[in-house]
């Protein structure tokens, strides 16, 4: 069977129907009206108006996908340096406007979704904050300190909400070991084993400006992590972080980082991209603390025991919490607050300086 065939059919198992060929027509850059998925969606007068700026395949496939689902939703205006990206996106899902970097224009916008590239998120966001708009920045929130320093400095003047699209605390196996932990201060151990792509050395990932892999990948894992530390009343004083690299030339692509709080918590992410996986991204999480002992095979098979008795979480479709983190602005439920972006984004600009100095040990304090 063709390579491509086979790779549509097994996703129409892993993702559905619809998603699969939203994602194939993303990728083939060709025509299709996804906008008839929703056709009919009840009527609802307290839609917000939204923009979207960056309309690649993540955009395509999967925020504007999700956005569209809902009736609370209006989306005015797209936007992409890329005008063929910009125009298969509008066609593709009935939104009104293409407009260029230049003509950009707020007005009457109440949410920016932001998908451009890593290095330019803060540009974006701190414009769209300015025009007294919320933003949805896709990951990573920043790249730099620099950019960090800046966005918060705007955020703290305009008081407006940011939204950031790391999606794992939004996985159902999450939050189901969530409702069943007894006790949040007992020490705990998480790890994290991802099979990441694979990136030829010319990728735009490993452009200096773009934080390496950590802030590309990474840091869904270290922001995991930094979710589970704030289910707790008293977030814990300081990290050691320890970091092994297979190869110094490329320190992102085969790494472990390791991760051990002020509580006694130990937490192990291995990140590793010597093959292309088939499927995509996949990961096993393992988590235990107290009682309790989970295992979340790539989103679609969660087991969790609580001595004698055990639980199974199986989702007909990988779900790793895409929808309820892009629907953020929409539900009070799902939203994060700010200290814990704020320490997850610390805590991967952290990493990413050590891993740019192929530094091995570090403490962060909180």
């Amino acid at each position: 069977m063709n390579y491509n065939l086979q790779k549509f059919f097994r996703y129409i198992w892993i993702y559905g129907l619809t998603r699969t060929i939203v994602k194939s027509i993303g990728r083939l850059n060709i025509y299709f009206p996804i906008w008839i998925f929703n056709f009919f969606k009840m009527p609802n007068k307290n839609k917000k108006n939204i923009a979207i700026i960056g309309c690649g395949q993540f955009s395509f496939s999967t925020i504007t996908f999700f956005l569209s689902q809902s009736n609370r939703v209006s989306i005015k205006w797209c936007s992409d340096l890329n005008i063929k990206a910009a125009k298969l996106l509008s066609k593709s899902y009935g939104i009104g406007k293409i407009l260029n970097k230049d003509e950009i224009n707020y007005e009457n916008i109440d949410i920016v979704y932001i998908a451009t590239s890593h290095s330019s998120h803060c540009e974006y966001a701190i414009e769209s904050l300015k025009a007294n708009c919320d933003v949805y920045v896709e990951k990573p929130l920043v790249t730099s300190w620099e950019q960090f320093e800046r966005l918060k400095k705007v955020r703290d003047l305009v008081q407006k909400n940011i939204f950031v699209g790391y999606n794992r605390p939004f996985s159902p196996g999450i939050k189901k070991i969530r409702s069943l932990v007894k006790d949040y201060d007992q020490p705990f151990t998480l790890s994290c084993f991802i099979s990441g792509h694979y990136l030829d050395k010319n990728h735009w990932y490993r452009n200096s400006d773009e934080g390496t892999r950590v802030c590309g990948n990474i840091g869904h894992w270290l922001d995991l992590a930094t979710h589970i530390l704030f289910w707790r009343k008293l977030i814990v004083s300081y990290i050691d972080i320890s970091i092994n690299y297979s190869d110094i030339n490329t320190p992102s692509d085969n790494i472990t980082i390791s991760l051990t709080s002020s509580n006694n918590d130990l937490i192990s992410i291995v990140f590793s991209t010597r093959s292309e996986p088939f499927e995509g991204v996949t990961e096993t999480i393992n988590f235990q603390q107290d009682k309790l002992i989970a295992k979340i095979d790539d989103h679609r098979c969660t087991s969790i025991w609580y001595e004698e008795k055990k639980y199974k979480l199986k989702n007909r479709i990988k779900n790793v919490g895409h929808k309820n983190a892009i629907m953020q602005p929409f539900s009070d439920e799902n939203t994060r607050n700010w200290e814990e972006l704020n320490i997850s984004t610390n805590l991967m600009l952290t990493v990413t300086d050590m891993v740019k100095n192929n530094s091995k040990f570090n403490k962060f304090h909180l």
